[in-house]
């Protein structure tokens, strides 16, 4: 049986697992640095005396960081192995925390959160990689489910916890938390994750055997006597040019294409959603509920796409789900006019409705491209995703000082969000499974 088949056909090891949680921890991580400057905002922005513009560079920063991480950066999961490039990502992460806290300048923070946002950028592509290779077929869906689940939850718990230390420390308090929790994983990382069997396979570093045999045991797999032949290997000029031709450019144009209106559309939600409520003539604080309950609508709307997704083809759950993210923008728009029980639940509806898909895109990306350009591919494909979110807040700032209301934008991003489910019938059968090479089990 080939190598991968028969990881792809096993249960899942307790080691597995660990991997899967600590994947899972590493996008909590990341959920909490995204938004510890929202957080911070306020405090930021009276300290240092920043004018509105200045605030929305320092907002974005870490966004652009993304894009670039995951498009240019990530790449380097291919070269250098995926679990070093999490080592990578996890300590720069750390180093830009901690030196936030001790940002003298906005001009200093500003640049602190762009190169942090580029170290996330390049985790996010790299865990979902990362995790997918030590994933089963059975419960692939499952488990990327789970690991997006990891970015509102952090998010989440991160704005609780800040809430309490800001009000009690200040604004470098925040960014000392994240600090500490990221040096947390380092360990964690070091010792639990080894280096990706399918990287280990194809581009056969030194003592590759030995290291493939090795995470082998440490998974219960049984070892392998010798490497794959090299003659089956194809050297590729550059694996941007790999992803963007012959049959991996249709795959990555229809998956950017999908990326970029979830993106697009979550992050314009995530962004308005509580200043539509109180624009609707609700309290502060019910602006505030509402951005809760919208996390809590992610989180299970992750949640339900897993548990479907493991059940039936994730193709044809993801296009449900995009028709059913369209029509929450709907719901969402015509509910604000009414009470604030029902505004509160469409605030859930509409999380539920624009983060069940992501959590989707999630799980399939990664199975479609071989091992040698995964890395290359998702972070590719997410970056695509990130130039929505930076892309979107800004055109509905735009639209709303041209006369639009927030509840007309709701509508507007129906179209695109049903569109998505024609892209994704689009796609054809993935190639995880087919990418395996043959090797012989030692007896």
């Amino acid at each position: 049986m080939h190598l991968k088949d028969r990881i792809e056909d096993s249960t899942l090891s307790r080691r597995q697992v660990g991997i899967i949680a600590i994947c899972t921890a590493l996008y909590m991580i990341d959920g909490f640095d995204v938004l510890v400057m929202a957080f911070s905002a306020a405090d930021v922005s009276r300290e240092w005396d920043l004018n509105g513009a200045e605030l929305g560079f320092l907002l974005s920063a870490a966004l652009v960081g993304m894009a670039v991480g995951s498009i240019f950066v990530s790449t380097i999961a291919d070269v250098i192995g995926r679990q070093k490039t999490l080592l990578i990502g996890v300590c720069v992460v750390a180093a830009g925390m901690l030196a936030s806290v001790f940002a003298p300048s906005y001009a200093v923070l500003l640049i602190l959160r762009l190169i942090t946002g580029v170290a996330i950028g390049t985790l996010q592509a790299t865990i979902n990689v990362f995790a997918s290779e030590f994933s089963n077929a059975k419960r692939r869906s499952t488990a990327l489910a789970i690991v997006s689940i990891g970015q509102p939850v952090g998010g989440v718990l991160g704005g609780l916890v800040t809430g309490v230390l800001i009000a009690s420390f200040g604004w470098r308090s925040a960014f000392l938390f994240g600090a500490v929790a990221t040096v947390l994983m380092i360990p964690l990382v070091m010792k639990v994750l080894p280096e990706s069997i399918d990287y280990l396979s194809v581009r056969r570093p030194e003592n590759a055997l030995e290291r493939i045999n090795k995470t082998l045991r440490s998974i219960g797999q049984e070892p392998v006597t010798e490497l794959p032949d090299p003659a089956s290997r194809t050297e590729k000029k550059s694996r941007f040019a790999d992803v963007l031709t012959g049959s991996n450019a249709r795959r990555t144009i229809l998956l950017s294409l999908a990326y970029f209106i979830l993106m697009a559309s979550f992050y314009f939600a995530n962004s308005w959603t509580p200043k539509l409520i109180t624009a609707s003539g609700f309290s502060a604080q019910d602006g505030i509920n509402a951005g809760v309950l919208f996390s809590v609508g992610a989180i299970t709307g992750a949640v339900v796409l897993g548990v479907f997704g493991s059940r039936f083809d994730m193709r044809r759950v993801l296009a449900v789900f995009f028709v059913i993210g369209a029509a929450t923008f709907v719901v969402f728009a015509n509910s604000t006019q009414g009470s604030l029980p029902l505004a509160l639940f469409a605030a859930a509806l509409v999380g539920f409705g624009s983060n069940a898909p992501i959590a989707g895109m999630l799980a399939i990306s990664p199975t479609y491209y071989d091992s040698e350009v995964r890395g290359t591919a998702l972070g590719l494909v997410i970056g695509m995703g990130r130039v929505g979110a930076i892309i979107s807040p800004i055109l509905a700032g735009s639209l709303i000082d041209g006369g639009w209301t927030p509840g007309d934008l709701y509508f507007l991003f129906v179209i695109p969000m049903a569109m998505g489910a024609v892209v994704i019938s689009l796609l054809g059968a993935p190639v995880l499974r087919g990418a395996a090479a043959k090797v012989p089990v030692a007896h």
